[in-house]
């Protein structure tokens, strides 16, 4: 596709000047953010740098959580969780969503002074999109003190909302076109992994591990076990490099930095794992698959051991 192309040089002129047409919003959004609106930005191509640019500029001191709605792992529990733990400091279990949702009404008509900005990159993204999820989104963004700012992509995206669920995300729509490709949402889409779910995916994991000798299959259950002990962080951009060569050779795993790299290259010819440079730079590396199959997974290694 066109769209997902990075050869945007020839525009570039053109390309800058959109984004400072919709960077001229940003004193907008917040008036109207926090006057009792949610604000939902569409248009082709991706918002993600976008609001990241909104985040750094305008919410800078505030508080505020971004959440990846992209991302295959990614849960209504995790973004709660982000609240509860993150934002009220609080570190207790909850039976149910609901039950949480109402520990968060609750916090916030207690102490008139939070104030919360929420991010979400996608709304609309495959692990959000339920029914369920985007009642308890709703009902979120109606609490005093919580700001929502969504993108969406879907073009069906619109159809998640009855008129209840619209009045209580109380939208203000802004089409906010950029023409950038979709790099970091669609970089999970070749996952062998992604592509698959439940018993499935834990199959294709299991059977692709097992053609791999005993030291790989412990660098990767190391990475794996890091991920599950992060997966109600919604924020969590993966494991540095760095730290993961650390906690290989304190697992005597590996014996050097090249020896490392060269089974990261074999698991991503697998495409097992990705990898990203964050914007500090640093090197970070996941597993694109949902938390309940690297569940599954690592209890099956477990008892095969």
């Amino acid at each position: 596709m066109r769209l997902l192309s990075d050869d945007s040089s020839s525009f570039a002129g053109e390309l800058r000047q959109l984004e400072e047409e919709h960077e001229k919003l940003f004193h907008k959004w917040m008036l109207q953010t926090q006057l009792g609106f949610s604000l939902i930005l569409y248009g082709l191509g991706s918002k993600r740098e976008l609001l990241e640019e909104f985040r750094s500029r305008m919410l800078e001191g505030t508080i505020h959580v971004v959440v990846n709605g992209f991302f295959p792992s990614i849960t209504l529990k995790s973004i709660l969780n982000s609240v509860t733990e993150e934002v009220l400091g609080y570190e207790g279990s909850f039976r149910n969503p609901v039950d949480q949702l109402n520990f968060i009404i609750r916090a916030f008509e207690e102490d008139s002074t939070l104030d919360l900005y929420l991010l979400i990159h996608n709304i609309d993204g495959q692990m959000l999109r339920g029914g369920r999820n985007q009642q308890i989104l709703s009902q979120l963004s109606t609490i005093p003190g919580i700001h929502l700012i969504a993108s969406i992509d879907h073009l069906n995206a619109p159809l998640m909302w009855d008129q209840t669920r619209s009045c209580l995300f109380n939208w203000l729509w802004y089409e906010v076109t950029t023409f950038k490709p979709y790099t970091e949402e669609t970089s999970y889409e070749n996952s062998l992994l992604v592509r698959q779910s439940g018993a499935l995916a834990l199959s294709s994991l299991t059977h692709v591990l097992r053609s791999l000798t005993p030291n790989a299959r412990g660098i990767f259950k190391l990475l794996a076990q890091f991920q599950l002990e992060n997966k109600d962080n919604p924020s969590y951009p993966g494991l540095s490099f760095q730290d993961f060569y650390q906690r290989c050779r304190d697992a005597f795993l590996v014996n050097s930095n090249l020896t490392l790299r060269a089974q990261l290259t074999e698991f991503r010819d697998h495409k097992l794992i990705r990898n990203k440079k964050g914007a500090d730079g640093v090197e970070y590396l996941i597993i694109p698959v949902d938390a309940a199959t690297l569940s599954d997974f690592l209890e099956t290694e477990d008892r095969a051991t």
